[in-house]
């Protein structure tokens, strides 16, 4: 199974990827938010400093894969982030919505 999923939000990110039933595939040429909370994992941190990852202006450089689709939305939000919440498949459908809505059918 394979799904695209968008993120937008005030913050300044604007990013999209690939959902593969398990983690999420962050797209290059993403916007990543500018701003980083303390309380973000360190690995994630690193990767979003990375400039063989991510550009000055935070925009991504390649595709970057996550093994769960909380870690791929914490890295592009800069916060920690439920990744069935933030993850969209259309406006006005989260994964989260989108995978129970799948589920049940």
């Amino acid at each position: 199974m394979q799904v695209k999923v968008f993120t937008q939000g005030r913050n300044g990110y604007d990013a999209k990827g690939i959902f593969d039933g398990k983690g999420v595939t962050v797209k290059k040429g993403s916007i990543l938010s500018p701003v980083v909370a303390s309380k973000v994992n360190p690995v994630v941190s690193r990767l979003r400093n990375d400039r063989k990852t991510v550009s000055e202006d935070y925009v991504l450089i390649k595709d970057v894969s996550f093994r769960s689709a909380s870690t791929a939305a914490t890295f592009v939000t800069g916060n920690i982030s439920n990744g069935m919440r933030v993850w969209k498949v259309k406006p006005g459908l989260d994964l989260g919505r989108y995978m129970e809505e799948t589920n049940n059918a």
